[in-house]
């Protein structure tokens, strides 16, 4: 089962996250939430939080927090593949 990400696509946190993902290679569903963290009543229900970017693992697992502690996490679960590199040149040049 892919992990789930609550975020947002003009959230820079979000985005930060979503670039981690793709140098991992790995299957996400994005769930966008609403702008202000008092009307994402679906989201807290299902994390706990109201802050983006969250993260549950197909375990159930919730990340959350500070958006480098997630990928820092998700970094000691998931080996980076080779085809890592060429998603990083990919968005310096962007």
């Amino acid at each position: 089962m892919p992990m789930t990400v609550y975020q947002a696509e003009w959230c820079p946190f979000s985005r930060r996250l979503r670039q981690r993902l793709t140098e991992l290679g790995v299957e996400w569903l994005a769930v966008p939430v609403e702008a202000e963290p008092p009307d994402r009543d679906a989201m807290r229900e299902a994390t706990g939080t109201d802050i983006i970017p969250v993260v549950v693992l197909g375990d159930g697992t919730v990340l959350g927090g500070d958006t480098e502690d997630i990928i820092a996490e998700l970094d000691e679960r998931i080996p980076e593949p080779a085809t890592a590199e060429g998603h990083k040149l990919a968005a310096a040049m962007h």
